[in-house]
């Protein structure tokens, strides 16, 4: 899925003036990159994350993907498009701490409509894939930390989207587990030609993507 951004700004009121958080932003991404976003706290590397995968809008400019302009689209398409063209990763994994490695992964699908065999068949697959066949009747917090984010990354995986929106996805981890996080979106990348987009403040973990966009006070630097 290919993905512009053109000329998009957003501003965030607080008190009696405005903060910029985006400035101008004109971006585009082809389907099948690898690219991180980096720059310095409050850079504007999430808020550009966030308006990528339509969970906040710009205050103005425009977003497309695959060529149509959803900037004004209501919530429940927007919803939609969440659902089936974008994975997220975050920080903090968010997985359900009532429910298992299994259901953590299976939740989005049956919300798809992937109901039964077929659905379940899908989540133990992309359990598999992550590495952990051996621990999806584990809770959440039966699951070290690296183990959470591959379950973060099996469920963000489960509609099949094109492109995965990672937000500091290995901010809570050490060393060890950080490489093995971004070997396996590399490997994503790679080997089924999603389109991922991280936000990170790890140098080294910006330079393992093709492409490096850099932000400072809401804009990209050159």
């Amino acid at each position: 899925m290919d993905i512009e951004l053109r000329e998009v700004s957003r501003r965030f009121r607080m008190g009696e003036t405005f903060v910029h958080a985006l400035s101008e932003i004109n971006l585009v991404i082809k389907g099948g990159e690898m690219m991180s976003v980096t720059g310095p706290s409050g850079s504007g590397k999430t808020t550009l994350l966030n308006i990528i995968g339509t969970l906040d809008r710009p205050t103005s400019g425009r977003l497309i993907l695959d060529g149509e302009n959803v900037t004004d689209l209501s919530e429940g398409r927007l919803s939609k498009i969440r659902l089936t063209r974008f994975g997220f990763i975050f920080q903090q994994f968010y997985l359900l701490p009532t429910l298992t490695a299994f259901q953590n992964v299976y939740l989005p699908i049956r919300e798809n409509g992937g109901y039964g065999p077929s659905g379940k068949k899908r989540a133990r697959e992309l359990l598999g894939i992550v590495g952990l066949s051996h621990r999806m009747k584990h809770l959440p917090s039966q699951l070290s930390g690296g183990e959470q984010q591959r379950v973060a990354i099996a469920r963000a995986l489960a509609n099949d989207p094109p492109t995965i929106l990672a937000d500091e996805p290995t901010g809570e981890l050490d060393s060890e587990n950080s490489k093995i996080i971004i070997d396996t979106l590399r490997d994503l990348n790679r080997d089924t030609g999603k389109t991922v987009i991280m936000v990170t403040h790890d140098p080294e973990i910006a330079r393992r993507s093709k492409r490096i966009v850099r932000m400072k006070d809401g804009k990209i630097l050159k």
